[in-house]
């Protein structure tokens, strides 16, 4: 389940080779498995699993800094400030400015929001779809942090206690945003086009550490697994 392959190759192409057998979530082709989803999962379980998420949809909403605000408690029961992360309404809502957010979430709950605001040009809120032009990758599994680290997301201290939730950084020279979900899982956002070089170069962070690509398949029972794993403390 590796995917070494030469840069410059499109994600797409890197994913075939190593063995993606694909899928169709709402109108996308999603990688269901490399092979084997119970496999994958206990990747997942005893080290790191890298996963494409297609599924996701991400979205750019900005309006007036109070108006954002009412929105988001509205949608999400709570605001978020620059830099912060909310889990709310079905999605991630993501601080990029007191007067921007960044949302990422399943493409039906994307669809509906996009479709509600529209609707509602009263509050002044534009939204602007930007699936088509950034890819989600995830990691997750008991050596996320480690990968992370590897990565420096953290910074030179390497301490996730003092990084961002949401953050803008870089892998390799391109530019790469980082939600920082629990100790255990993550997701970047990269242009698209770069998708492919920055997924070989997380791979190649992780390779000590068991990094292994995973589907969609395995990544759904992953998270199904950690929501009912009992609560730890607070790593960050």
């Amino acid at each position: 389940m590796s995917a070494t392959a030469p840069t410059g190759l499109p994600l797409e192409l890197i994913l075939r080779r190593a063995g993606a057998v694909l899928t169709t979530r709402g109108a996308r082709p999603v990688v269901a498995h490399f092979g084997s989803a119970a496999a994958e999962l206990a990747v997942c379980v005893r080290a790191v699993g890298l996963v494409e998420r297609s599924d996701l949809s991400t979205l750019a909403l900005e309006a007036p800094q109070a108006q954002l605000s009412a929105l988001m408690t509205r949608l999400a029961g709570a605001s978020v400030s620059p830099g912060g992360l909310v889990s709310g309404g079905g999605a991630w809502w993501c601080g990029e400015a007191p007067d921007r957010v960044i949302v990422v979430c399943d493409q039906r709950i994307g669809r509906r929001l996009v479709e509600s605001l529209h609707a509602d040009a009263a509050r002044h809120v534009a939204v602007r779809d930007d699936s088509s032009e950034v890819a989600a990758l995830g990691l997750l599994g008991r050596h996320t942090s480690k990968v992370l680290a590897a990565l420096g997301v953290y910074g030179q201290s390497r301490d996730p206690r003092q990084a961002a939730p949401f953050a803008h950084g870089s892998i390799d020279g391109i530019a790469t945003t980082w939600l920082l979900q629990s100790d255990r899982q993550a997701l970047a956002l990269v242009p698209r086009q770069h998708a492919g070089e920055v997924w070989l170069s997380i791979e190649r962070a992780g390779r000590a550490l068991g990094i292994s690509c995973v589907g969609h398949e395995a990544a759904c029972r992953y998270a199904l697994l950690e929501r009912l794993r009992p609560a730890a403390p607070a790593s960050f």
